[in-house]
């Protein structure tokens, strides 16, 4: 998968997160949680949709790591959605 489309993956975890607390007022945790999901799902279904019958072992580590990164980006998403959140109930 091309650099690009792993980085907008990362981006739309933000997005899926900042959504959920902002519009959805969800707590935190659980948008963190569910747009890294939702991230990583994606993630490994268009890997497995262009899987080799060579694929190298580390398509696991691969995987593991682009979780963390849109947990990551997921919680950047969170926390600003709930600044903004907390300004606008002032």
């Amino acid at each position: 998968m091309s650099e690009t489309v792993t980085w907008l993956l990362y981006f739309v975890s933000g997005g899926l997160a900042f959504a959920a607390v902002r519009y959805k007022r969800w707590p935190i945790t659980l948008s963190m949680l569910a747009a890294a999901a939702a991230t990583t799902l994606i993630w490994y279904v268009a890997v497995q949709l262009r899987k080799e019958e060579n694929e190298p072992s580390w398509i696991t580590v691969e995987t593991a790591l682009n979780a963390s990164f849109a947990l990551i980006f997921a919680g950047a998403g969170a926390a600003l959605a709930m600044c903004l959140r907390m300004r606008d109930e002032r």
